[in-house]
C-alpha cells in the first residue's frame, strides 16, 4: 500500500527540527511520497485573520521547502507567483474573491483550494500508484503516525476522513487542515477549482459563510457522492509560535481524543504522551489543562446547539 501526501498552501517557516520531527511522526512505518505546491513567496499563517498578510517577496519558499522535504520522500514540488495567480484569476473567481458579501475571514479559501487542486494534479501521471491520498498543510504539526488508523479499510471506500470532533466540531463540513482517504474519495479535487462558482452558490446551509473553505470542500465531496467521517484522534493542528507550550495547550483544550472510542484512540495515547515529553510540557500545567478540559466537555456539546440554531435561522 502506497500513500501520497499533498502539502499545499502558503509556506511559512517553522523551526526545522520541529517540522522534521512532525513529518517523521506522520510517515513512520508506511510507504509514501510527498507532493508540494506553494507560492514562490513566504508568508505568515493565514488562519484566523481578516486581511491578507503581506507576502515577503524577497524570499524563496521553493528553496526552504526543498531543503526540509528532501530529507523525506519528496516526489515533486512546484511553486508559483501569488501575484500572477491574482492577475490570472478567471472572472467569476475574481468576483467571489473580491466580493464584500462574504465574511472577510474567508478571503483565503480560494488561494487555498487553488494550491491544493494544483498539487492534486501533480499526481496525474502516477495516480494509479497511490492507494490513499491525504491533504496536508505546511503549518500543521503531526503528533502520531498515520498508520494507527485502519488504512486498509479505507482502500475500497468512498469515505473521506477529516478531524471534526471535540471543541473543534462543526456540522456538515470538512475541516481543511487534514483530510483524505482512497483515490475515489479524493477524486472530487480534480475539478474543485473549476467548480468554485457552483460550489459557492450551492444551496447547502451549514451555518458557515458560503465562501468558507470547509464548506466548499464538504459540498464538493458530497456532490461527488463521498461520505464524510471524522477520525477519532487529533493527529495534528495548526502550529503557532507562541510561548509556554501554546500549541499543546490548544490541542488539549480542543480535545485530543473523541469520546467515541475505537482502537486508534488507544494506539494514539502513547504517542501523545511521548510528544508532551519531547516538548517538555510542565506536568502540573498539563494536568490542570486536562482537568479543566474534562469539566468543560458538557459546554462544548451545548455549543453544538448554537450551530444548529444558526443553521435553522438561516
Amino acid at each position: 500500500m502506497k500513500i501520497a501526501f499533498l502539502f499545499a498552501g502558503q509556506y511559512r517557516p517553522i523551526p526545522k527540527e520541529l517540522l522534521r520531527h512532525s513529518i517523521q511522526n506522520l510517515t513512520k512505518g508506511i510507504d509514501y511520497d510527498i507532493f508540494c505546491y506553494s507560492w514562490d513567496e513566504l508568508g505568515e499563517s493565514l488562519d484566523h485573520r481578516e486581511d491578507i498578510p503581506k507576502i515577503k517577496s524577497d524570499n524563496d519558499s521553493y528553496k526552504q521547502i526543498s531543503s526540509i522535504f528532501s530529507e523525506f520522500n519528496l516526489k515533486e514540488i512546484h511553486t508559483e507567483s501569488y501575484d500572477d495567480f491574482i492577475i490570472n484569476l478567471p472572472k467569476k473567481h475574481r468576483i467571489i474573491l473580491n466580493s464584500k458579501i462574504y465574511h472577510r475571514g474567508t478571503i483565503f479559501a480560494l488561494p487555498q483550494i487553488y494550491t491544493l487542486s494544483k498539487c492534486y494534479k501533480l499526481l496525474n501521471n502516477d495516480k494509479a500508484k497511490y492507494d490513499l491520498i491525504f491533504r496536508c498543510r505546511f503549518d500543521s504539526i503531526y503528533l502520531h503516525p498515520l498508520k494507527i488508523y485502519p488504512l486498509r479499510k479505507f482502500l475500497n471506500s468512498s469515505t473521506l476522513y477529516n478531524i471534526n470532533f471535540g471543541r473543534a466540531y462543526y456540522p456538515n463540513r470538512v475541516y481543511d487542515i487534514f483530510f483524505g482517504g482512497s483515490n475515489k474519495s479524493m477524486s472530487f479535487l480534480d475539478q474543485i477549482w473549476n467548480n468554485i462558482p457552483h460550489l459557492v452558490e450551492n444551496n447547502l446551509n451549514n451555518g458557515q459563510d458560503k465562501r468558507d473553505a470547509c464548506r466548499l470542500f464538504y459540498v464538493a465531496a458530497i456532490t461527488n457522492k463521498v461520505e464524510i467521517k471524522s477520525f477519532k484522534t487529533r493527529i495534528c493542528d495548526i502550529y503557532r509560535p507562541f510561548k509556554d507550550n501554546y500549541y499543546e495547550q490548544y490541542l488539549i483544550s480542543s480535545h485530543l481524543l473523541s469520546l467515541k472510542f475505537d482502537i486508534s484512540v488507544l494506539k494514539s495515547i502513547p504517542y501523545f504522551i511521548k510528544w508532551f515529553f519531547y516538548r517538555r510540557i510542565n506536568l502540573i500545567k498539563f494536568t490542570l489543562i486536562t482537568v479543566r478540559t474534562i469539566f468543560l466537555i458538557p459546554l462544548s456539546y451545548l455549543k453544538r446547539f448554537k450551530y444548529f440554531l444558526k443553521i435553522y435561522k438561516k
